[in-house]
């Protein structure tokens, strides 16, 4: 929920901008997943080299996102972050497209537990929800996410996945991350499908999806580069 008083990069209701991938699953959801009191636009991927975005505070990448393309504008998605926007990615990150983006990992499928989502500073942002039941979403394990990224240094793991694998490593990493420019805006990544299909039904309580939003706007997490 916005709260009151408070001005945004649009005025006094947070904006979210959400790009609109024809490959990705349930496009025509995300306008009835966002919270009532924020102002929700959607555009092409490929309008963004050219939209203005002085005004959103969060821009929505979906999983199957043109990373060539957006790697192409680069400066611009920057910009932005320096800006003050908030950026929440989601997806496989195989060409990044942003300097503090890195590939993506899969970890072992065996044994299953490793597709069990753990959480380690989960924060306003996962910090309602039950992991007991979470890493089990509709019954199956790596619905979810089946791997992970590194994330730039400063940045806030929110949760893990991952373990030891059938050569006797270790494979584990943060699933969802979440990385604040300094003097800027954040950068959320979650390694999987899009974060909006789980638990954030209007009906759910609590809104995983509205958790999020709501803490990269409203919450100092991560506060900065720590050492």
């Amino acid at each position: 929920m916005a709260e009151a008083g408070r001005d945004f990069r649009g005025g006094r209701r947070p904006r979210l901008l959400y790009l609109k991938s024809y490959r990705a699953f349930g496009i025509d959801r995300m306008g009835g997943l966002v919270p009532q009191d924020w102002h929700y636009a959607a555009i092409d991927i490929y309008q963004l080299a050219g939209a203005a975005l002085g005004e959103v505070d969060v821009l929505v990448v979906p999983d199957m996102h043109d990373q060539l393309f957006l790697k192409s504008i680069e400066p611009r998605l920057a910009a932005y972050l320096a800006g003050g926007g908030h950026l929440l990615v989601n997806g496989h990150i195989t060409e990044p497209w942003l300097p503090w983006l890195s590939p993506f990992k899969a970890v072992s499928p065996k044994p299953f537990s490793n597709w069990m989502i753990r959480p380690r500073d989960p924060g306003a942002y996962f910090g309602r929800m039950d992991f007991e039941t979470f890493h089990r979403h509709e019954g199956i394990l790596g619905q979810y996410a089946r791997g992970y990224s590194d994330p730039p240094e400063g940045a806030q793991w929110l949760c893990m996945i991952g373990g030891p694998a059938l050569d006797g490593s270790v494979i584990e990493g943060p699933v969802d991350w979440v990385w604040r420019m300094p003097g800027g805006g954040k950068l959320f990544v979650h390694n999987g499908d899009n974060i909006h299909h789980f638990c954030s039904d209007p009906r759910h309580q609590p809104n995983l999806f509205h958790d999020i939003l709501h803490g990269l706007v409203h919450s100092d997490e991560p506060a900065g580069i720590r050492r």
